[in-house]
């Protein structure tokens, strides 16, 4: 009967193959550690060390108890369910002696302590390994080898007094509750894990299908269909899904395949994945997670936040939009002519009544965003939306259901068997997806410390203007090639928070905003996801497409330039962001950066309306220049420029169909003389 539960539970919580037994023992334990987290973020009920190693040491269980689920042989079971054991053991052994280590041995640990901290350091760091494969690991390690040989190292940058193996444990994790139990636990805590239940939330009550679908209401009848499905779709779920790669290839497996099948190349169609997967951690409200990141960083309220990349990210899909569309009469294709859009996303339910049928999306996303506003609680507004749209969502079922309810015992019961599932798969996707981030958080903050410690992030900042020689042009590149260089590889997350680390401060010392800053290395950190030779989103999108790694990368590149430009804009131009300018001036500040990415792409593709002439796309060079020069007369002649060679091309065009009508027609009746009544 036991072994009968345990299916019934298993089955309740995924459809993944594995162990039925410690599949239920994962759901028990993400259930438990989801309701923990509930409870410290409305209540407070922990002590902030407590509530850190419980979010870590519980998500290094919880990854290793997955992996034993999925283990295919007994030894690899038994392995990871004793590294499980043992990351419990941590978070015991920190909950009991709390007081000692933050009153009596802060400065000076004991062996235990030392004991415990590398244990937990090493489980975090395999499980960040299996999690999110071998780059963040081996960059912990570095920091961690660079913080212990640093009188070895050279004069100069890199030299460093050296940390001893007891104090360099010791800032990984306890007494120092720094490290893997720092100020990024917290946040991720805090912050970061509340939405990855959201999340969760939102897939298990069909919100994503409803987002899907909507996407494909809106885009799917263009000429370029699919693309601007992927588009929409991605942008919409990259902006809670906390990982460009992981929205890759969740919607990816869907909408690629489409591209392809309506006449896009494969390079082009995981591209277009790709960019618009990385454009969704720039939209808010969400911004996957980095809004929150950055209000930790900078202390800049969450609202002026979210304002700052409001017009950014509008930027960013509306020429994503054009170049899809360029490309797709480009290559004369209509897949709003083809049914593969219809029989994969098609519904018969009309738009508005979808809309109804999910109130509870609509409801649950404008209170987070109206409490983010009103209250900068992240953490706390995440928890509440997440219960009110789960709320809804059983209310709409019990309405749904009423005279199941009435005339059957057996419907309510089958109701409450419905309510219960939902709650577990919620409170199940929801630990795993945490415990994911937490661990890759956790150890890039080990090296974030380590950095801190030694000195290196503040010397780095130095080397930076010196190498720029005060000046911030020069510095902006510096700045951008060190964000991209550090951010390959690295999931959103991580590699802002190693980049705002490393160039934010540089800078801040040259004058430039903080938010602008900031916004600066968070767009090269993000795009570096589309930046060969590493690309990670492409990587995965040309394995779905079938296409040529590099290739895919490079269109990525071409399709992502408003990632790689307005940056820029940001230093140079911070109004865009909204810092000290009403909204009219920021609107129309957009309105000149978006021409200008577009006209930049129009000189890339080589077509407008038609073919360009290599002097019209010569011409189009000063266009691009004025359009994202900040002088305002510059703007205006490079819209006259732009606008001058539409006007040509348009005209040009009109001439070229009459001709052909006039060929047409000519033929037409020489071809075919009147008849005379059948006479000769």
């Amino acid at each position: 009967m036991i072994r009968t539960l345990t299916a019934k539970l298993a089955g309740a919580l995924t459809d993944e193959d594995g162990d039925r037994r410690l599949i239920a023992l994962l759901g028990i334990v993400g259930i438990v550690y989801v309701l923990a987290h509930a409870a410290q973020i409305i209540w407070f009920v922990l002590p902030s060390g407590q509530f850190k190693i419980m979010h870590v040491g519980g998500a290094a269980a919880l990854i290793f108890l997955s992996l034993a689920a999925r283990a295919p042989k007994s030894a690899g079971r038994a392995a990871h369910l004793v590294l499980a054991l043992l990351a419990a053991g941590t978070v015991w052994y920190v909950f009991v002696e709390l007081g000692a280590l933050t009153s009596q041995r802060s400065f000076l640990p004991n062996a235990t302590d030392l004991a415990v901290a590398t244990v937990l350091l090493v489980l975090c760091l395999y499980a960040s390994l299996r999690e999110w494969g071998w780059t963040v690991s081996l960059i912990a390690i570095v920091g961690l080898l660079y913080g212990y040989f640093g009188q070895a190292m050279p004069e100069g940058l890199l030299y460093h007094g050296g940390l001893s193996l007891k104090r360099l444990i010791g800032y990984t994790s306890i007494p120092y509750f720094s490290g893997l139990l720092g100020g990024l636990a917290e946040l991720s805590a805090g912050t970061i894990f509340p939405f990855m239940l959201l999340a969760a939330a939102l897939q298990v009550t069909g919100c994503v299908d409803f987002i899907m679908g909507a996407a494909y209401r809106i885009g799917g009848r263009t000429r370029a269909g699919p693309a601007q499905v992927a588009i929409l779709s991605s942008g919409m779920m990259g902006m809670v899904s906390g990982s460009s790669v992981a929205n890759v290839a969740s919607t990816g497996a869907l909408t690629i395949p489409l591209m392809n099948r309506v006449g896009f190349k494969p390079a082009f169609s995981g591209a277009v994945e790709a960019v618009a997967s990385t454009g969704g951690q720039i939209t808010p409200p969400v911004m996957g997670l980095a809004a929150f990141l950055i209000v930790g960083l900078t202390g800049v309220p969450y609202g002026e936040v979210i304002i700052a990349a409001a017009f950014p990210a509008l930027i960013y899909y509306l020429y994503l939009m054009f170049a899809v569309h360029l490309r797709a009469v480009q290559q004369d294709l209509d897949a709003s002519a083809q049914d593969v859009l219809r029989d994969s996303l098609g519904s018969d339910e009309s738009f508005w009544r979808s809309c109804l049928h999910n109130f509870h999306f609509f409801i649950a996303v404008t209170y987070l965003v109206w409490t983010l506003i009103e209250t900068n609680l992240a953490g706390r507004a995440s928890i509440q939306a997440t219960a009110l749209l789960i709320g809804l969502y059983i209310l709409r079922e019990l309405v749904l259901s009423w005279r199941g309810l009435v005339f059957s015992l057996s419907g309510l019961g089958s109701i409450l068997a419905q309510i219960a599932r939902l709650l577990g798969r919620t409170a199940y996707i929801g630990a795993l997806r945490g415990a994911q981030i937490a661990v890759v958080v956790a150890v890039i903050g080990v090296l974030v410390d380590i950095l801190s410690v030694t000195g290196f992030a503040q010397k780095l900042s130095f080397a930076m203007l010196e190498l720029a020689g005060g000046d911030l042009w020069l510095l902006l590149v510096v700045a951008a090639l060190a964000c991209l260089a550090f951010g390959l590889g690295l999931p959103t997350s991580a590699s802002y928070i190693l980049v705002a680390l490393m160039g934010a401060p540089a800078l801040v010392s040259l004058g430039v905003p903080l938010l602008a800053a900031h916004f600066f290395v968070f767009f090269f950190a993000n795009v570096s996801a589309i930046t060969p030779p590493v690309a990670v989103s492409c990587l995965v999108a040309a394995k779905i497409a079938n296409g040529d790694f590099l290739r895919t990368s490079f269109i990525a590149v071409r399709l992502g330039l408003p990632g790689f430009i307005l940056p820029f804009i940001f230093v140079i131009h911070p109004e865009l962001l909204g810092i000290d300018a009403h909204l009219g001036y920021t609107a129309l500040i957009a309105v000149m950066a978006l021409l200008g990415v577009v006209s930049l792409n129009v000189l890339l593709e080589g077509f407008l309306l038609r073919p360009l002439t290599w002097p019209q796309r010569i011409s189009l060079l000063p266009a691009i220049l004025g359009l994202l020069h900040p002088n305002l007369w510059a703007s205006l002649v490079g819209i006259a420029i732009l606008g001058g060679l539409l006007g040509w091309q348009w005209t040009t065009r009109q001439r070229a169909q009459d001709s052909q009508e006039t060929e047409a027609s000519s033929g037409t009746t020489l071809a075919d003389p009147p008849s005379s009544g059948g006479k000769r």
